[in-house]
Formats: structure tokens, sequence, C-alpha cells
């Protein structure tokens, strides 16, 4: 068997820090998905409305992924263990703060603090991952994690369900949980984690220049502007008009201030040169795309089948299992299969025509098509996330020098958290444009004049049957809209100039190469 741990630390040391950072990270991405079947019931107990539905789940994503390039650069010029726990520790308080809230105001500025750590922790397991593994073995130590990732992304719906629906517990129950994982991986790897200077396996040391704030601002004020643009179109700004022009205008200069500052500064934000590398550019191409399949989509889920077809919190999240079923199956086993033989690529290939038929095949939903169609789509886009998502980061940190890990590693899960982002922000607005366009009086939606979900429970049968029909193809229109970023993924996959993975740590050498692998 491989040998693997740095030098501060045996392999048994590396396994329990290793188990502590998938504790975390399994933390961190349970927040972003775990009150999504709740959300009806948190947005009726804080008197919210439809836009409350989308920025409860959409502030911790935004915050964690405005915030990815800070901690990726943190991590390669300051302690990692003293990070990793600070980003444990802001996610442990915003989950507090989020179970204490009052009003949805509240509600979201705590997600907001729960995605500052939840950032933290989703880039620092990979970074600390990649200097306790090399990279051949990194294939079935991505096999964990992408279990992780994906569970704590799609098991949320069912497990908040759960706990929402289980007197005394209720969905500030969802928040409670987080302390208590958060707590528990922080302790572990300060028991446990033991790791070299940044920079220490590169001969370099720890970077001293400034960190690039200019760089930062410019991007979060691009980000920023284009998800708010994204978020109101279609509900109550039409997507062409005026105001989205002159928005679309804004994120575009503000874009090109960013790229102009990026390729001058001392230490960028995000290091434009790592673009040049066609492994690493097309792996944050193929990111961006499954974004919207492994965020947006479950948040959707939730909300389709508690609305389109009538089920409880409960059964809602039980209605999910399909998805996690396929992400745990097929990430498990294209992580051994990459580890035993180190190739990739066809077994991505295949996971993009999985991502693809999923979304097709979602496409077609109504409010009665029959369960098991559905339970086989969500297999299919489950099964494609399962292999591509997490590998991509494996491919692109192949391709990265030692002491680029950081950002490299940030580089990726930064365009995989936009694509989710963006996703859920502009899916969500689609589907209120779509059940606008598809209903011809008030009745039919059930939602009121300040924009309130519907609630099946105080509608007469009649219109409850017409919510469920309006809904159910309103969901089905727009999956069949997330096909192309499905395509876009597939199509960067097959792009990508195949590499076999390194067997040890740093610059690949001829020594390193694996032989030729029998196919």
């Amino acid at each position: 068997m491989a040998q693997f741990g740095t030098p501060l630390m045996s392999p048994a040391e590396t396994r329990r820090a290793f188990r502590a950072l998938l504790l975390g990270l399994f933390a961190g991405l349970l927040s972003s998905t775990v009150v999504v079947t709740a959300l009806p019931r948190v947005v009726t107990d804080l008197d919210g409305g439809q836009a409350a539905f989308t920025w409860v789940v959409a502030a911790t994503m935004v915050s964690s992924t405005l915030s990815l390039p800070l901690w990726g650069k943190l991590a390669d010029r300051t302690d990692r263990k003293t990070l990793i726990q600070c980003s444990l520790g802001l996610f442990a308080l915003g989950s507090a703060w989020c179970a204490l809230a009052g009003d949805v105001g509240q509600l979201i500025a705590g997600r907001a603090v729960q995605g500052l750590g939840a950032g933290g922790v989703n880039a620092l397991a990979q970074v600390i991952m990649a200097a306790l593994v090399p990279p051949r073995e990194r294939g079935r130590y991505n096999g964990r994690i992408t279990l992780v990732v994906t569970a704590g992304t799609v098991a949320g719906p069912p497990l908040g369900g759960l706990l929402a629906d289980t007197p005394g517990v209720g969905w500030r129950g969802c928040f409670h949980l987080g302390v208590l994982l958060a707590a528990g991986a922080g302790l572990t790897l300060h028991r446990t984690l033991r790791l070299p200077a940044p920079g220490a396996d590169s001969g370099r040391g720890t970077h001293r220049s400034r960190p690039d704030l200019w760089g930062a601002a410019l991007f979060i004020a691009a980000v920023g502007t284009l998800l708010l643009a994204v978020t109101r179109a279609g509900d109550g700004v039409p997507w062409v008009s005026w105001s989205a022009a002159g928005a679309a205008c804004v994120v575009l200069v503000l874009a090109v201030l960013f790229v102009r500052r990026e390729s001058r500064a001392a230490d960028p934000l995000v290091p434009l040169s790592l673009l040049r590398d066609r492994t690493v550019a097309l792996s944050a191409l193929a990111g961006f795309a499954v974004g919207p399949a492994l965020f947006a989509a479950p948040a959707l889920l939730g909300q389709y089948f508690q609305t389109a077809r009538a089920q409880s919190p409960t059964v809602s999240g039980l209605l999910t299992l399909p998805m996690i079923a396929g992400l745990l199956v097929a990430s498990g086993v294209a992580g051994r299969l990459i580890a035993a033989r180190g190739r990739w690529k066809r077994l991505l290939a295949s996971g993009g025509l999985l991502l693809v038929l999923g979304f097709s095949l979602m496409g077609t939903v109504r409010a009665d098509t029959p369960l098991p169609l559905v339970s086989a789509a969500l297999f299919a886009g489950g099964a494609g996330v399962g292999i591509v998502s997490q590998n991509l980061v494996l491919i692109a940190q192949n391709a990265a020098p030692p002491d680029g890990l950081g950002a490299t590693t940030t580089l990726v899960v930064l365009s995989r958290s936009l694509g989710g982002v963006l996703g859920l922000a502009a899916l969500g607005s689609l589907l209120t444009a779509r059940v606008d366009a598809l209903s011809s009086a008030p009745a039919v939606t059930g939602t009121g004049p300040d924009g309130t979900l519907p609630d099946l429970g105080a509608l007469p049968p009649p219109a409850v049957a017409s919510v469920q029909a309006v809904y159910g193809r309103a969901f089905g229109d727009v999956f069949a809209t997330a096909v192309p970023f499905a395509l876009l993924a597939l199509t960067a996959v097959l792009l990508m100039r195949e590499t076999p993975l390194r067997t040890a740590h740093g610059r690949p050498g001829p020594e390193q190469e694996p032989g030729p692998v029998r196919t």
C-alpha cells in the first residue's frame, strides 16, 4: 500500500485528521441544503415572502462563493490549521445566529455568516487534503470526499424535512446540528492535524506581499451586482428592459476592471496565469457548468415535491433519495477506478452524458409524472454529478505546481460554487416568471399580493389541482432550461487532454508517471 502523510504525521494520524476534515466539510455543505425542504414552514413562521425562499438558500452560497478566493490566498501564505479552525468557528457562530433568528432578515444575515465559514471549510479541506495525500492516492481519497460532498449537499433535504416535522425540534434544529458538527470537527483537528508551513513543500516559504484588496473588492462588486440583477429579473423587473441592460453594463465594466487588476497585481486574488493551463481552465469551466446540478437542483426539488405534488417536508426529502443513491454509488466507484488506473477522461465523459440525460428527463416532468420516471431522472443526474464534480478538483490539482495548490483548488471550487449560485438565482427567477406566465388568476397560483408562497392547505380542492398543474409544468420547463449547462460540462470534459495522475507530490517527472494502462 502506498505510504502517505506529511513528515509531521504518521499514517494513522493522517487518517484521523482526514476524517475530521470530512466532518467539517459535511457540516459546511449540509448548511446549504438542510433547510430546503423546511423553507415553506420557515418562511411562514417568520412572515417572509417568495423572495425569502431564494435568499435563505442563496445567502450562504453567495457569501461562501465570494470568500473562496480570499481563503485560497490565505491558504498559500498562512498556517492552514489556524485557518480551518477559524472557518469552523465562523460557521458555528452563523449556525447559532440562525437558530435564534426572530425574522427573515436576521435569518439571512446568519446564513451569510454561515457561508463565510463554509467557504473556508470547503476551500481549505481540499488544500489540506492535497498536502496530506500524494496525487495518485488522491483518487481513492477523493472518492471519500465526493461521498461527503454529495451526502452533505443532497442529504440536506430529507434530513431538514425530518427535523422540521419532529415535534419539539422544528426547523431551528437544522442549525443546532450545524453547531455540533462544526465543534466536533474543530476539536478533532486541534488534536490531530500537523502541517508544514505554507510553501515548505516547494521550498519557497510563505508569501509576504500584501493581499490584493482591490481585486477582492472588484470581484465582490461584480458578482454581487450580477446576483442581484439575476434574482430581480423576472420578479418585477423584465429580463429585457433598460434596468436589466444597465445592470449588465455595470457587471461588464466591473469584470473588465477585475481582469485588468489581476493581470497587473503582484499577488493577485485569482492568478490569471492558471488559466493558461488548458486542463485547469477547462476544469474551472466544467465546474461552473456542474454547479447548477450540484446546488440549485436540490433546492428546486424540495419545492417541486411540496408544491407540485403536495407532499410533506419529510416525504419530499425522501423522494430525493434516488439522487443521493446515484451520487454515492457513482462517486465511490469512480474514485476507486481513478485511483487504481490513474486515468480519468472516459469516466468523466460518461458522467457528463449521465448529467445531460438526467436534466433532459427532468425537463419532461409534470405534476402527474409517474414517480419511477422522476426517480430514474434523479438517479441519472446524481450519478453524473458524483462522477464529474469532485474529480475536476483532482484533475486541476494534478496539473498545478505545489506552491499553487491553494489558488488552483480555490479556482475550481469557486467556479463550481459560482455556477451553483447563479444557477439557483437564474432558475428561481425563471420559475417565478414561468408560473406567472402559466397562471390566469391569483387563485391558480395561490399567491397573494405580497408574493407569498402558495399554501395548499388553505385552498379549495379545484384551486389545489390548478396550483399543482401550473407548478408541475413550470418546474419541468425550468429543468429543461438547465440542459445547456450539462452540455457545456460534457463539452469541457471532452476537450481536456488526459494526463495520468502523479504518484508523488511535486512536479511530475518521468519516474512519477504511471506506465501504459490497458483499457
